[in-house]
């Protein structure tokens, strides 16, 4: 079958896993951190299993006395008492089976919220060029349904394979108990046995693997499809695009059913296992018992534990498939953990409160990846306080990388950048980015309402301050026109408003904040001539008192700037007064597109 582009993406991304693979000891090590708190409770919990495998051998030894001195005996009060005795080892075994499942459940949703809480800290902590190369569908995947396999491992597999291996050694202590000879032939065959097992795991997690990784490329691809469906459907590529998700989901399909059969033939080894072990008890058990070397009972307790350790051993076998899945989630976890995050600076900075704002770039010079040309190519400038910088030039000139370097979404390969005289690279990067607030062509809202999206859930964001901000962001009208004012359901990216009225959205969102620094990003592209003004004096009330950068095509959307730079692919073609500068700029626009003033500059 031909590789998909998703798939060969997903080949030169080795993200997905944990160079050298994790395994089930491996995943259990990498989670001991986030049992921190739990201890006491599990050496309750495993001194409980412990107790309800002893009280399980013991109803077993019990039958055997019960034959022996009760029914062979003709002993009727002693049946009565083993009956009486039986009924309250089965009652506590009940009770300690309850205690076991309910503190495992707690003790599992807690490690597993502390997880979760890391991973998504740990996300929000990752350089954007994790972002750029990590499908945003895989991000998802990992943080929805990989969550998802471990908590089946701690809900179905890891208590039951622990409460099973425990039966299992008491199995083996009560049969030693019995008789040693019969135990050692009984058992003879659970070495190969195990060794065919650990062949079986060793496929079984390769195979489970794959899966996964072909899991998060269908995740990543319906993501990737429902975002661009009106792309879709506007060039009528639905078979195309369906003929790709049928193929994806046909390997998917492989991996999983070369999973399942070799997870099959783990049943038959199991019942060969229980037939031939209760074969040689028998026979055995025959021989000594006629030798009076064990009586009756202890010969039908023998036989009871033996066909009582086929069944914890078909269970272990039955979980494995869930610490399979659960590695494999594990794997792709822990790699997202071990993802590099944004480095502190070593001799941190803090910005001097009140903030002057002015901004600095000295012979700044970056590139995305070693192998690209600069994006940025020995950039200086200087914004004074309090003024405006325009800032023009066409289509990947590196506006939008000028931009991103002073968020410290990315930092200079070369060069400097200096926030009121301080090394930006000393500065931490949350810091930064409160006090850099932008204001960006395609506004992302939040489904909710008006108010959370221009207070984004701050605390420190009154309600107070967000009635200001929209009304100061020209929200009026909009807020006049909704039934619920600011308490308007917004839908997902603020399908239900127009570009216009994001943009305010997004103009009241900086007012709200406040920052010290304003960069308005293409704010008023794509609109027509009247939102446009709306958005302008928008603009310039959000412009007042702060250092500000604007990019924009439109001449008229500069022309109150105090500086002005046109970039030239990551030069700096022309900088000074945007008198001289932006005509300059305005005549390189091609002939066709010159004659109306406000003709883009690309």
């Amino acid at each position: 079958m031909s590789q998909t582009p998703l798939d060969q993406n997903e080949q030169q991304d080795s993200s997905d896993q944990l160079k050298g693979g994790l395994g089930v000891l491996g995943l259990l090590r990498r989670l001991l951190p986030y049992f921190s708190g739990e201890w006491l409770r599990m050496v309750g919990i495993l001194s409980l299993v412990a107790i309800h495998a002893f009280m399980g051998r013991g109803i077993v030894m019990l039958f055997g006395y019960t034959i022996d001195h009760g029914i062979l005996a003709k002993n009727q009060s002693i049946i009565m008492i083993a009956a009486a005795i039986y009924l309250a080892l089965e009652l506590a075994q009940l009770g300690t089976l309850v205690a076991i499942n309910s503190w495992f459940a707690r003790v599992g949703n807690r490690v597993l919220h502390r997880l979760r809480e890391h991973l998504v800290r740990h996300v929000q902590s990752l350089p954007a060029s994790y972002f750029d190369r990590v499908a945003s569908g895989k991000i998802v995947t990992r943080l929805t349904s990989d969550p998802v396999s471990l908590t089946e491992l701690f809900q179905q597999g890891l208590l039951s394979v622990i409460s099973n291996v425990v039966t299992m050694l008491t199995i083996t202590v009560a049969m030693l108990a019995i008789s040693p000879r019969m135990t050692f032939f009984t058992l003879l065959v659970a070495p190969p046995m195990s060794y065919a097992a650990f062949l079986l795991s060793e496929k079984i997690l390769r195979a489970q693997r794959e899966a996964k990784r072909k899991v998060s490329l269908i995740n990543a691809y319906v993501a990737e499809s429902v975002t661009g469906m009106r792309v879709i459907q506007l060039f009528d590529q639905a078979e195309p695009q369906r003929q790709k998700f049928e193929d994806l989901s046909a390997e998917y399909r492989q991996d999983m059913l070369r999973s399942v059969r070799l997870y099959a033939l783990f049943y038959p080894s199991v019942g060969l296992f229980t037939a031939v072990t209760v074969g040689v008890a028998l026979w055995i058990g025959g021989e000594l018992t006629g030798a009076g070397a064990i009586t009756t009972g202890a010969m039908v307790a023998f036989i009871l534990h033996v066909k009582d350790f086929g069944d914890p051993l078909r269970n272990i076998l039955e979980r494995y498939q869930i610490f399979q899945n659960s590695v494999s989630s594990g794997e792709r976890l822990f790699a997202l953990i071990e993802e590099s995050a944004e480095t502190a600076p070593e001799n941190t900075e803090h910005l001097p409160r009140p903030l002057r704002g002015e901004l600095r770039f000295d012979r700044v010079s970056f590139r995305y990846r070693d192998e690209l040309p600069l994006a940025l190519d020995d950039v200086s400038f200087t914004v004074p306080a309090g003024k405006t910088l325009a800032v023009i030039g066409r289509t990947g000139s590196g506006k939008s990388t000028l931009i991103s370097l002073l968020q410290r979404f990315r930092d200079p390969c070369g060069g400097q950048i200096f926030l009121d005289d301080i090394d930006l690279s000393r500065i931490p990067r949350e810091e930064v980015r409160r006090v850099v607030g932008v204001v960006q062509q395609d506004v992302f809202l939040f489904r909710g309402s008006l108010a959370e999206n221009i207070g984004l859930g701050d605390p420190q964001v009154t309600r107070e301050r967000i009635e200001w901000a929209a009304r100061e962001a020209g929200l009026s009208r909009l807020i006049e026109m909704r039934p619920g004012g600011l308490e308007t359901h917004v839908e997902e990216k603020g399908a239900n408003l127009s570009l216009g009225e994001r943009q305010l959205v997004a103009f009241a969102r900086i007012l709200a904040f406040d920052p010290e620094i304003l960069v308005l990003d293409e704010a008023t592209a794509n609109v027509d001539s009247e939102t446009e003004l709306v958005l302008q004096a928008a603009a310039r009330r959000a412009r007042q008192g702060r250092t500000a950068i604007v990019i924009a095509h439109r001449l008229s959307t500069l022309a109150d700037a105090d500086l002005a730079l046109a970039l030239s692919h990551g030069r700096m073609a022309l900088w000074g007064s945007p008198d001289v500068v932006l005509p300059q700029a305005h005549a390189h626009v091609p002939t066709s597109t010159s004659k109306n003033s406000d003709a883009p500059v690309r």
